[in-house]
């Protein structure tokens, strides 16, 4: 191909990608509304392998669906339950205390997230890895 032939295709070819980034085609993911509640990826993304701490309780959530909690009050008490996400929703059972919930979560404007289930909602922390040895 003689060469103004090729800087011409070269210049067509940059045209096309250029406009494909100006109408947004190219692999851009929708942006969620800031403050919004989190995807189901996202919920995962978050809490698997991480600790989630509360006013009196500090919980891990291994990648394998199991939590490992203490309460922080007099009695220290080791407890154990179960995690999984259902569509945009974290859902939790601990069997000890007779508990099942599911919540969405929203990023605070700090670094704490909203968990909210039925009108009710908590401030939470979320530290990554397992810094109590749950």
């Amino acid at each position: 191909m003689p060469k103004s032939r090729k800087a011409s295709a070269l210049a067509i070819l940059a045209l096309i990608l250029a406009g494909g980034v100006a109408a947004g085609i190219w692999y851009a993911s929708p942006a969620r509304k800031q403050g919004g509640p989190l995807t189901g990826a996202e919920i995962t993304a978050l809490v698997s392998g991480n600790t989630v701490k509360g006013p009196k309780f500090s919980e891990y959530y291994a990648s394998d669906g199991s939590i490992r909690g203490r309460e922080i009050e007099d009695t220290d008490e080791e407890y154990q339950g179960t995690w999984h996400v259902e569509g945009g929703q974290l859902c939790v059972a601990f069997p000890s205390h007779d508990y099942r919930s599911c919540v969405s979560i929203s990023r605070d404007k700090s670094s704490e997230y909203d968990f909210a289930d039925a009108g009710r909602h908590s401030k939470r922390t979320i530290v990554a890895g397992n810094p109590n040895k749950l």
